[in-house]
Parts: structure tokens; sequence; C-alpha cells
């Protein structure tokens, strides 16, 4: 009887995961997989992304928008991917950028998350006065960073825009 009760513990200590297998699960599990977010801002990251591959990270940012919004740095990548796409997940981008800059106003990105507003605004969109504003919040809480000299460029050119000077300016160079 005692034979059968020592090889019975034997089974059954020999069946449990030792602590080192239990590790190797938890690890695994907390790997981005190719149906996360957290793969695509890697692959983003790595710049390996084809025109398609962009497409499916924005998906996959607007899937997992919870993941997004707690990183700065996941902000101004998703933002910028989804802003280069086609329907809704533009918006999804103008938003993320959006809300880097007043969730993380200290945050490294935050600077250059405006400037994109402002040339996203101006160019696609052709909203000139959002641009000029996104660039004047951009000037009065960062004018020692050094995208500030580039937004003060792309202010008076705007303004310049406006007033019409710059279609004579292109008139002129078209026709050289």
């Amino acid at each position: 009887m005692r034979f059968v009760i020592a090889v019975f513990m034997m089974v059954v200590v020999s069946c449990q995961s030792s602590p080192a297998q239990q590790n190797i699960k938890e690890y695994t599990t907390a790997v981005p997989t190719s149906d996360s977010a957290l793969f695509y801002l890697e692959l983003v990251e790595r710049n390996v992304l084809t025109p398609a591959g962009y497409t499916r990270a924005a998906a996959h940012f607007v899937a997992q928008d919870s993941l997004i919004k707690t990183d700065a740095a996941y902000l101004m990548k998703a933002g910028l991917t989804c802003m280069n796409q086609e329907g809704a997940y533009r918006l999804y981008g103008v938003n993320y950028l959006i809300l880097l800059s007043n969730k993380f106003p200290e945050d490294r990105y935050t600077p250059e998350a405006l400037l994109q507003l402002a040339l996203f605004f101006d160019g696609a969109l052709g909203d000139g006065e959002r641009a000029v504003a996104f660039l004047r919040i951009l000037l009065k809480r960062y004018p020692e960073h050094i995208l500030a000299t580039d937004a003060q460029a792309l202010l008076d050119l705007i303004s310049v825009s406006e007033t019409g000077e710059i279609q004579t300016v292109r008139d002129w160079l078209n026709n050289e």
C-alpha cells in the first residue's frame, strides 16, 4: 500500500508544471501577437509596414483604443498612422494627437503632434484657421523648442497664402 501511495505522489508531483514553466506561460501571454495593437506599434516603430499593413495597424489601434490612450508614444504612432488612412481612421488619428497634446503636455511628442495637426488641417482639410490655432498653441507652450522655428515659418506661410500672395508666387513659378 505504501508503494502505491508513493507512486501516486510521484505521478502527481511530476505532472505539475514547474515554476519555470509557469513563468514561460506568463511571458508568452504578454508578448504582442499579430492581432494586437502592440504588435503593430512595434512594426510602425521599425517602419516595416506596407501601405496595406498600415491600414491593418490603424484598424487594430482603433479596436484597442483604450490601450492606445495610455501612453504618449502610442498616441503619436497611432495618430500618425490613422491620419494617413482614408475614412474614419483619419478622425481617430486627429483625436489621438489632440488627446496627446492635452493629456501629456510635457511629453517630448507633444510639440511634434501639434505641428502634425497644423500640417494636416492646412494640407489635407484646407482649414487654415485651425492650423493657425495649433501653431499658436505650439509657439505659446514651447517657444524654445526646436520645432518653434518651423511652426513660425508655417504660420507666416499660412498668413501669406491667406492674402493671395502665395498664389502669385506659384503662378510665377509655374510660368518659368
